[in-house]
């Protein structure tokens, strides 16, 4: 209806410019008037024309430089049109249509220290590129979209608009142009000071996570690169003429459960939440990386587990999660962490990371320890935001035993992480 609208409004001005220039050379008469009518007829017969060139047709396509980013990283863009007759334009604009989530921008560890201030991410991102295609049926142009932020984009629509050399006549068309783009969070080293794990028999902590307990033999195996040469089993290797290596006991790891905080909290401030993301995407690939049992969980909107797995797939669906996650939920972080304290197993280490903390938490976490053989709070707050209370709050978790780590713009503008757990 709209576009029927515009045809018509179109059509109807040409008109009127044909039918006053032409009113005027037939009373006014002279070669003046005749010689403007003239002068002024191909530009009429351009507009018309312009007007019924169907610009909807053209093979318009969106291409990114690669689907899968990190925050903060850059990602190019060629957008091409192909239009199959070479008809004249003067000028063609083509302007982006960006979704919100775009609308923001990554420092990655610079952005903390701004950290108590809201919308200072805030990123009015706004494309516009003008040709003078003239008779060429080929357009195409790049542009870069920088400091992505964490997220999952849609890129749905690209608008294009052309006119004639005077501006009466307008067009423009709305291209659907479906694009994916998928930004992970930004991922820093996390030392540990102290990891909670043990050997298979007993529960003296072990600080070698990689290693293997080369003292208990259990068997042999075929060589794969990144054996040590040490554990070659040379016997059996001239046995049966291949090279063989010894298989060792290993050590058993806890099993740890990651639990983030992703309720909605007005109070908290939404960079006191990517920082939670981004510690806990660190964490999680800390932990996979010394071969823990780790599961991960997340309560919100909604609850979404991943069970104890150690395979790059869990772990790819683990980032996938995190990249997409909001704080949206309205159900108390307190109240959801308490219904699963009874589904919980007994004897696992709890690692949680939240933005937010109150009396509730702190009776919710303390009935968890309880049940748990550790757990560890990763509190992510701004230093201006830390007042008596929440410092009450931290000691008195402190007293009963939960390791409490309060991260803030000192922590969060380092290159790395350092923890107590």
């Amino acid at each position: 209806m709209k576009q029927t609208l515009h045809f018509t409004a179109r059509i109807v001005i040409v008109s009127l410019l044909f039918i006053v220039l032409f009113s005027y050379a037939m009373f006014q008469g002279g070669f003046v008037s005749w010689f403007l009518f003239y002068s002024f007829l191909p530009f009429l017969i351009y507009m018309i024309a312009l007007t019924f060139y169907p610009i909807d047709k053209w093979d318009v396509s969106r291409k990114l430089s690669k689907r899968l980013a990190t925050a903060g990283e850059t990602v190019k863009v060629h957008v091409t049109i192909d239009r199959g007759f070479p008809f004249p334009l003067y000028y063609c604009v083509i302007e982006e249509y960006f979704p919100n989530s775009l609308m923001k921008k990554d420092l990655h560890f610079e952005k903390y220290r701004h950290m108590d201030e809201k919308g200072y991410l805030d990123e009015a991102r706004q494309m516009k590129k003008i040709s003078f295609p003239w008779f060429n049926r080929h357009i195409s142009y790049d542009y870069e979209l920088e400091k992505l932020p964490r997220g999952e984009h849609q890129f749905r629509a690209l608008r294009v608009k052309t006119g004639d050399f005077f501006g009466f006549i307008k067009k423009e068309y709305v291209f659907k142009l479906d694009n994916y783009l998928l930004v992970f969070p930004y991922e820093r080293p996390v030392q540990l000071k102290e990891r909670a794990y043990s050997f298979e028999q007993g529960a003296s902590p072990s600080f070698k996570l990689n290693e293997k307990n080369t003292n208990i033999v259990s068997g042999v195996r075929e060589y794969v690169p990144g054996d040590r040469f040490s554990w070659i089993d040379w016997k059996t290797t001239a046995k049966s003429n291949q090279m063989m290596t010894k298989e060792f006991e290993q050590e058993k790891s806890v099993d740890m459960m990651i639990i983030l905080n992703a309720v909605h909290e007005e109070s908290a401030t939404p960079l006191s939440f990517e920082g939670a993301v981004e510690f806990t995407a660190s964490l999680q690939e800390e932990l996979h990386t010394k071969s823990s049992q780790v599961a991960f969980m997340s309560l919100g909107d909604g609850r979404r587990y991943f069970p104890f797995r150690h395979d790059q797939k869990h772990r790819d669906m683990i980032r996938h999660h995190l990249a997409e996650i909001k704080p949206i939920g309205k159900t108390p972080f307190a109240q959801q962490l308490e219904r699963e304290r009874a589904q919980l197993p007994a004897g696992m280490v709890v690692l949680i990371v939240s933005h937010h903390l109150d009396a509730q938490m702190l009776d919710s976490l303390t009935r968890l320890a309880q049940k748990s053989k550790r757990v560890v709070f990763f509190y992510v707050k701004p230093h201006e935001h830390l007042d008596f209370k929440q410092h009450k709050l931290v000691k008195q978790l402190n007293n009963k035993g939960i390791v409490v780590n309060v991260i803030s713009e000192e922590e969060l503008t380092k290159r790395e992480f350092e923890v107590n757990t």
